[in-house]
């Protein structure tokens, strides 16, 4: 190159012809890495959440969430999360958890401006109506909700009370059958057999048979346990690639000889619907689905058509079995890690039977009698909530803890995070002690406008949460007359696994009849 200028010796040098070591494959294999790594940095150095402290990983990929959520580990990583960085946690590029009990009305409150994300899009069931668990338009959602809240209110709930009693014996029978034959069981199970045919029971006018048979029918426990962990998942990916809800996916699965577990749950729904309208399923009483086959459409100029009504029936199997099953499990699990507790509530329920010469089963009214009862069922469900996963909104652009999570950012405060702030329930928010709720009017009321458990008090609160309430009073003050119980292995006490609700299983005990205590067999 002697005699060229530099800038003409810097155009020769740059040539690729004078690179034979170097060809157009290689070259075109280095764009997508050198773009990977340019997003990479944007998210962890010049992203509007760059800021905001958490895991590396999560700053740069949202694998790292779903990861997470996959292992069924949340209820723990959420907790050890915000124990580590703190109030406002970024847990994937664009997503931020919070704990915060201001927050909690700027996101759930009434007249707020914070919407739902599209994760909820992955809850939309094919050929069912809208279900307003879903919808993300608040208009659409007050539609829908008044129009079923009827069918939820307490008032309606205490009219199915000998329904819900008649499972109850149930299980109390079983129950006296495992100590008679000196039997350990997994009371997780079985309590989630009983909250199974509750719905059954109070849906549809009949129990589905998980108690009577021991089995899961029509596969419904395992059916929605796998939905469930699916949906919620898959909905944090991005085009939703691998929703369960999806037709074309729904119809791929059956051809290649697979079972879709919503799939199996709608079919049971649909079919029970079918029949209630064509007068083939009449229970001869009030319930559920006969509220629902009764609802106005939208429009309110006829009735609701086959997709509206389908989608509430496949709710309340959905929704109401689950979450009332981990309550009891939860209140159960406390109380066998707590012998103090054990102890008083027992001889508090002991006394209540006895004042008031009860030989009926108790009933939800005559629990809300019992403080220290009550004062359990709430610090239970306050430290074990159903729901881990954060309730995801869009921000409406809101400072938390000094720190700016700017508009069009998810966010979202899960109910098992927010239920242990300290700067709630004080120093010993992790603790087990129900006495907190026994303190004066103003401070109770402070908890419980704070409290998550059935995802705070806005308008989106869990419209099951009366029949969670009912199931859970009853069930642990009738256990508690009745039987005295003991888990086996203190040391693992259970197994949680968590796919958007907590699963609870292995929780085995060993149940003795207590002195005095008549158990009938159940005629039904």
């Amino acid at each position: 190159m002697a005699g060229l200028s530099f800038s003409d010796q810097l155009k020769a040098r740059m040539d690729v012809a004078e690179w034979p070591h170097v060809c157009p494959r290689q070259i075109y294999l280095l764009i997508p890495v050198v773009f990977l790594l340019a997003v990479f940095v944007y998210r962890a150095v010049f992203h509007p959440l760059a800021r905001i402290p958490g895991p590396t990983l999560a700053a740069v990929t949202g694998n790292w969430r779903n990861y997470h959520y996959f292992a069924g580990t949340w209820h723990k990583d959420i907790l050890d999360l915000h124990r580590r960085y703190g109030r406002v946690v970024r847990i994937a590029p664009n997503e931020v958890s919070v704990v915060d009990a201001a927050a909690l009305k700027q996101l759930y409150g009434h007249g707020t401006s914070a919407i739902k994300t599209s994760w909820y899009d992955v809850w939309t069931i094919p050929g069912a109506g809208p279900a307003f668990f879903a919808v993300t338009n608040p208009h659409l959602h007050g539609k829908l909700r008044k129009r079923v809240s009827a069918a939820y209110s307490m008032s309606a709930i205490l009219r199915y009370e000998q329904y819900i009693q008649s499972c109850l014996d149930l299980c109390m029978w079983k129950f006296k059958t495992f100590a008679d034959e000196g039997r350990v069981e997994d009371l997780a199970e079985w309590l989630t057999a009983l909250a199974f045919d509750i719905v059954g029971e109070i849906a549809y006018g009949k129990k589905f048979g998980h108690l009577k048979t021991g089995k899961d029918v029509f596969n419904m426990r395992g059916s929605i346990a796998k939905a469930f962990y699916l949906m919620a998942n898959s909905g944090h990916f991005w085009g939703q690639l691998f929703p369960i809800n999806n037709s074309l996916i729904q119809s791929m699965a059956t051809m290649l000889g697979g079972k879709n577990p919503l799939v199996e749950m709608q079919r049971y729904a649909e079919g029970r619907v079918n029949a209630r309208k064509q007068g083939k399923d009449e229970v001869g009483r009030e319930d559920m689905l006969a509220h629902f086959v009764r609802m106005k459409s939208l429009d309110g100029t006829g009735l609701a058509d086959q997709g509206e009504v389908l989608v509430e029936a496949m709710n309340i199997i959905g929704a109401g079995a689950d979450t009332t099953s981990v309550g009891m499990s939860a209140c159960l699990y406390y109380l066998g890690m707590h012998p103090d507790a054990y102890n008083r509530l027992q001889a508090d329920v002991n006394k209540f039977y006895e004042s008031e010469n009860l030989s009926a089963p108790i009933t939800y009214h005559q629990t809300q009698q019992i403080p220290f009862l009550k004062a359990v069922v709430m610090e239970s469900l306050r430290l074990f909530p159903s729901i881990m996963y954060q309730l995801l909104r869009i921000s409406p652009g809101i400072v938390i803890d000094k720190k700016y999570i700017p508009a069009g950012y998810d966010i979202g405060i899960s109910p098992m995070a927010q239920n242990r702030d300290q700067a709630v329930y004080g120093p010993d928010a992790n603790e087990f002690r129900p006495e907190r709720w026994l303190q004066s009017d103003e401070i109770v009321a402070t908890y419980e406008r704070y409290n998550m458990t059935f995802g705070g008090n806005g308008p989106r609160t869990c419209v099951g949460k009366n029949i969670a309430l009912v199931e859970i009073h009853k069930l642990v003050a009738q256990l508690l007359y009745n039987f005295d119980f003991e888990l086996v292995d203190k040391e693992h006490p259970w197994h949680v696994f968590t796919f958007w609700f907590a699963h609870t299983s292995k929780m085995n005990v060993r149940l003795s009849v207590r002195p005095g205590r008549k158990i009938e067999q159940p005629s039904d």
